[in-house]
């Protein structure tokens, strides 16, 4: 029996995602402090960010990898997908056109190591993987290690905020804040800052 927990944008959303899920004898819904514990993730969300997949990292990392993620939005970007699939994820469903039941047994199929993802998808995910894979190979892509001020940095850039709130939130001065990030853009060759985020999450640095 898959052990789950729901995350969503809402309350409203959360709870009520979590109350069918803990009527159905097939799941054991896990509270939100036992989220380590969990086998599957249910994220819920109108719009899927750079918060949403350094999230998904989080979750993966705390469970070292184990956990499978069951992702219902309304939309999902080609890079986003393949950045998702790297932290977990097991299925995609479209929000607007899924029900509580199909939750379910997405989550149950996600714990027998099926998966469920919409054809158009799944056929864009294989073109972004080789896609990837060849970039890769030609410019010896690697992991590396980054401080955790720049960590920092980089996962609140990842949740939206700016220069300045970045700066307020971490006590440092925005002139600081902008030498970290053009410095790691330096460092690891991006070309910008969202690629320096988005690089980081696939990296599972955040």
């Amino acid at each position: 029996m898959p052990r789950v927990v729901v995350e969503a944008d809402d309350p409203l959303t959360r709870d009520g995602t979590a109350a069918f899920l803990a009527a159905d004898e097939r799941i054991e819904l896990l509270s939100d402090g036992d989220s380590a514990q969990a086998d599957i993730l249910v994220m819920l969300t109108a719009v899927v960010t750079g918060k949403t997949l350094s999230m998904m990292s989080r979750a993966s990392q705390a469970t070292g990898g184990r956990i499978r993620i069951v992702l219902v939005a309304d939309h999902i970007s080609e890079q986003q997908l393949a950045l998702a699939v790297n932290h977990g994820l097991a299925s995609f469903l479209v929000r607007p056109f899924t029900s509580f039941s199909q939750i379910v047994v997405a989550a149950v199929e996600a714990h027998q190591g099926r998966s469920v993802v919409p054809p158009v998808l799944m056929s864009m995910l294989l073109d972004r993987m080789r896609t990837m894979q060849k970039s890769e190979t030609a410019t010896g892509l690697l992991p590396v290690e980054l401080a955790q001020r720049e960590i920092d940095v980089l996962r609140l850039l990842a949740e939206g905020l700016d220069t300045v709130e970045i700066a307020s939130k971490l006590s440092y001065s925005e002139r600081l804040i902008k030498s970290v990030i053009q410095a790691v853009v330096k460092r690891l060759e991006l070309r910008n800052r969202t690629h320096a985020v988005a690089y980081a999450i696939r990296m599972g640095i955040l």
